[in-house]
């Protein structure tokens, strides 16, 4: 009985060991999922994308038997390669919608403003070593240029878009600004913290005093054979006829390879 008491204490040991590391994981995307919009990577995040996107042969970057040491890096260069392609079914999906007057959204206003890719199958190609196209979901392309802007000429609205790769992970930052420089001074704005700008659950604006958009990060994690899908997008509005079209949502959807 004593040498079976040992052996449960030992086994409930080493799963406490799996147990903090996947909550440690977790703990990381979600810190990056709410961390600072558009940063400058590190120059060790921006070293392993450059042999992501390269194509570069592990072992040849990594030699010696295990990688000495470095079997995570060649363990995410596999999983952002050959082992993200394939049809991934839909696990389980949590989402949370709250306008600026801090209601929150309905099941059915919930999954009309979803993806229409988190209620179904999803297709992840790499239809080069630079792309990733994850079904209806996002497509990244982190090669090039850290961050690209333009301005639609006949909207007015300036977009800003950010993509890179931390670890196992594809991140995307956008925004949105949204143009209303032709409304006049007397419009009534969307104001929450008594400057013209809208406040999300971390004290932070949506940007610099006196900008309206929507603003969205995702992330795409992938494992041995699944990835999960994490979004969260702050849309602040100048409205002065509701309080439905400044939100804050967010989503997390596990997939697992069919």
């Amino acid at each position: 009985m004593e040498v079976e008491s040992d052996i449960d204490a030992i086994l409930q040991s080493i799963r406490f060991l799996f147990v903090d590391k996947m909550d440690t994981k977790k703990e990381r995307r979600f810190q990056l999922l709410i961390g600072d919009f558009f940063p400058i990577p590190s120059l060790r995040s921006l070293a392993f994308q450059s042999l992501l996107i390269t194509a570069f042969p592990a072992d040849q970057f990594l030699p010696g038997d295990g990688y000495n040491g470095y079997q995570d890096d060649a363990r995410n260069l596999r999983l952002l390669t050959r082992g993200c392609v394939g049809v991934y079914r839909l696990v389980s999906i949590e989402d949370s919608m709250v306008y600026v007057d801090k209601t929150e959204a309905s099941d059915d206003e919930k999954k009309d403003f979803r993806e229409s890719a988190l209620n179904g199958p999803v297709e992840v190609l790499k239809p080069s070593a630079k792309e990733w196209e994850v079904g209806g979901l996002r497509y990244f392309n982190p090669a090039g240029c850290l961050r690209h802007a333009c301005k639609c000429v006949s909207s007015g609205d300036s977009e800003i878009a950010q993509m890179w790769v931390e670890e196992n992970t594809l991140v995307l930052d956008h925004f949105m600004e949204w143009d209303y420089s032709e409304e006049t001074d007397g419009d009534d704005d969307v104001d929450v913290d008594g400057e013209n700008n809208v406040m999300d659950e971390n004290g932070d604006g949506i940007g610099e005093k006196g900008k309206f958009g929507l603003k969205t990060r995702v992330l795409i994690t992938f494992f041995e054979d699944q990835f999960v899908y994490q979004e969260r997008s702050v849309n602040t509005r100048k409205c002065k006829n509701c309080t439905g079209c400044s939100y804050e949502y967010k989503a997390e959807a596990w997939y697992a390879k069919m």
